[in-house]
């Protein structure tokens, strides 16, 4: 009895406290859509007909879960962009800078089919984001309407030095200037003439493609080899003196 009135005192000084971890919540999934988004290509295209703008909520849910593949994922964001199209963008901006790469991915790609405005914008951005994949996605979507703000933001990547590991030229680098080659500026000559004799032999290939343009010359034979090719127009720059 005195053992029960002391408790009792003490609970009236020192309010008991529980403390409970917080359970997170457990995330619920639509397992039509999950079935869906296993399905191929052709077969999910089919089986959604009309079906889409229904399953959209579902569809992100799957995109931004952290429990699923990034298969899987990447496909729910894409499904999801083709159900509600330019209304989807609020969800892909935010999937635009999610932590993982592909998620920034897919919102660009994504954006680039049904929204072009907001694609191009993002693109601007993400020509600096950490993972290379993305910054390619994001050279491909500029290059689709290359304003002379674009190209030349593309020139400075060229310089960056996220486009290079340890002091070796990265892929996209070829990649830029073969965009910058499809339709290049005269005010450019200089450019792309320095970089036939860039390190990187895919970039001087690629630059040899803007030179043909920009000056009407073809050097070579059809079967020539890109070594010989390249050869041909170093020869060339330094006797015409292009721009030097």
């Amino acid at each position: 009895m005195k053992t029960s009135a002391l408790f009792a005192a003490m609970l009236a000084i020192f309010p008991l406290r529980v403390s409970f971890a917080a359970v997170p919540t457990k995330e619920v999934m639509n397992s039509k859509v999950l079935e869906i988004l296993n399905l191929p290509l052709e077969n999910r295209v089919q089986v959604t007909k009309g079906l889409n703008q229904d399953l959209y909520k579902d569809y992100i849910t799957v995109a931004f879960s952290e429990t699923q593949s990034m298969r899987l994922r990447w496909r729910a964001l894409m499904m999801a962009a083709e159900a509600r199209r330019e209304k989807a963008t609020p969800d892909l901006l935010k999937a635009s800078s999610h932590k993982q790469w592909f998620m920034r991915n897919a919102a660009l790609v994504a954006l680039a089919e049904f929204n072009n405005n907001e694609a191009q914008k993002l693109a601007k951005s993400l020509l600096k984001d950490k993972a290379l994949v993305v910054r390619s996605a994001a050279v491909e979507v500029l290059q689709a309407n290359p304003r002379p703000e674009v190209r030349d933001l593309l020139w400075e990547e060229m310089s960056e030095k996220h486009n290079f590991r340890n002091k070796e030229s990265l892929w996209i680098r070829a990649q830029i200037v073969e965009a910058l080659a499809q339709k290049p500026s005269d005010h450019e000559l200089k450019l792309f003439t320095k970089l036939i004799e860039d390190r990187d032999e895919r970039v001087q290939s690629a630059a040899v493609t803007g030179l043909e343009k920009l000056t009407g010359v073809s050097l070579g034979e059809s079967k020539m080899s890109r070594q010989k090719l390249i050869g041909l127009w170093q020869n060339y720059v330094r006797r015409e003196k292009l721009q030097l």
